[in-house]
């Protein structure tokens, strides 16, 4: 008897590859904006979890889930990484055999990481006092410096700054009936000059503690 493929893992396969933006530089906050949890979920039902980070960097992947698996097992959670047992494309090419990948190894729930929007901002501000009135200003047709003159009395020093918002929906789906248990929206505000390490680290540390909180984890 054929068995029924769960649909975390349709969804999964669906996903073109995610660029997590939290590799760049940049000072950042992360926030929860909302968590959802179904009715129909039991207290224990999260057994063995398995967390899929969809990104096609492997560096990112693995460094993502790798710190999921260190914050839940710190707070007695069985728990595993994918990036080892499967990769995107293989899930993709064969949901059948990737669920059955899961099963084998003891999971009953999987926790979906993707981006689902990015914007960025960019702001620029000249350093040093205009000295005309603004215009537009042309060019005498009389060969190159003329040209090359207005550009250089244009310069100055310019400071710029870049900020980006990313959204994150994290959800937990139940592996035997495809059921999604739980989910949440975070938003991180990437700004310039932190550790992307730590953004990775406060970003895990936020999504694992609203899954305490609302009582899907010890």
């Amino acid at each position: 008897m054929k068995s029924k493929i769960p649909s975390l893992l349709a969804l999964a396969t669906r996903l073109m590859p995610v660029v997590f933006a939290l590799c760049l530089c940049g000072c950042a906050s992360s926030s929860i904006k909302q968590t959802w949890k179904s009715p129909a979920c039991q207290p224990g039902q999260v057994q063995k979890m398995a967390v899929l980070v969809v990104d096609d960097r492997g560096m990112v992947r693995q460094g993502v889930e790798n710190r999921f698996v260190r914050d839940l097992r710190g707070r007695g959670q069985d728990v595993m990484a994918t990036h080892e047992l499967l990769s995107l494309s293989e899930i993709k090419a064969d949901k059948d055999a990737a669920a059955a990948r899961f099963r084998d190894a003891g999971v009953n729930a999987v926790l979906i990481v993707r981006m689902v929007d990015r914007t960025t901002y960019s702001r620029e501000m000249r350093a040093t006092p205009e000295c005309w009135v603004s215009t537009v200003t042309g060019y005498e047709n009389t060969g190159w410096y003329d040209y090359y003159s207005v550009a250089f009395m244009d310069m100055g020093v310019i400071w710029g700054s870049m900020k980006q918002n990313l959204y994150l929906n994290s959800s937990l789906f139940d592996l035997k009936t495809g059921q999604r248990l739980w989910s949440a929206t975070t938003l991180t505000v990437l700004k310039e000059n932190a550790d992307r390490l730590e953004v990775a680290d406060s970003l895990v540390a936020k999504i694992v503690g609203a899954l305490r909180k609302d009582g899907l984890i010890r």
